[in-house]
């Protein structure tokens, strides 16, 4: 089969597909995912019967060939996305984030403690270094990667 098809309506398909493929893997993620997974702030009650599951988990695959055979008639473009990237992109929300739960942006919330500002600042203060570091070796060159490794 050889469908032309304008380049707007090839992009607004691949962007649809790639968003697809995107929440069926993580509906696949939450249910393939282990219920011992370290999270602190989050609890994920298992509801869904292994029946269920399984069901599911085929209808994945069904929609995963669908988007495999529609992307290949229509000849769709992939995303390309580089880890570096994703990271830079995931600690940068972070970070704003972040600095939205200081204490001093809390105050539109209501007058914060001092007490609470004395303890949660420095603890937010520290959680963004760290996310700054994230940030930092996701955009270190491979170079200064080996260099680190032979200077630790």
């Amino acid at each position: 089969m050889d469908i032309k098809i304008s380049r707007n309506h090839k992009i607004r398909l691949s962007v649809s597909m790639q968003v697809l493929e995107d929440t069926i893997s993580e509906v696949e993620e939450i249910i393939m995912k282990d219920a011992n997974q370290r999270k602190l702030m989050n609890e994920t009650i298992d509801n869904i019967s292994s029946w269920e599951k399984a069901l599911i988990l085929k209808r994945i695959e069904e929609i995963r060939g669908l988007i495999n055979y529609i992307a290949k008639e229509l000849n769709l473009e992939k995303r390309r996305e580089e880890t570096r990237s994703q990271i830079l992109g995931a600690m940068t929300i972070q970070w704003v984030n972040l600095e939205e739960i200081k204490s001093k942006k809390l105050s539109g919330y209501g007058e914060v403690p001092d007490e609470m500002r004395e303890f949660l600042d420095p603890q937010v203060d520290r959680i963004i270094s760290l996310v700054n570091e994230i940030a930092k070796i996701a955009t270190s060159k491979e170079k200064d990667r080996e260099m680190q490794r032979e200077n630790p």
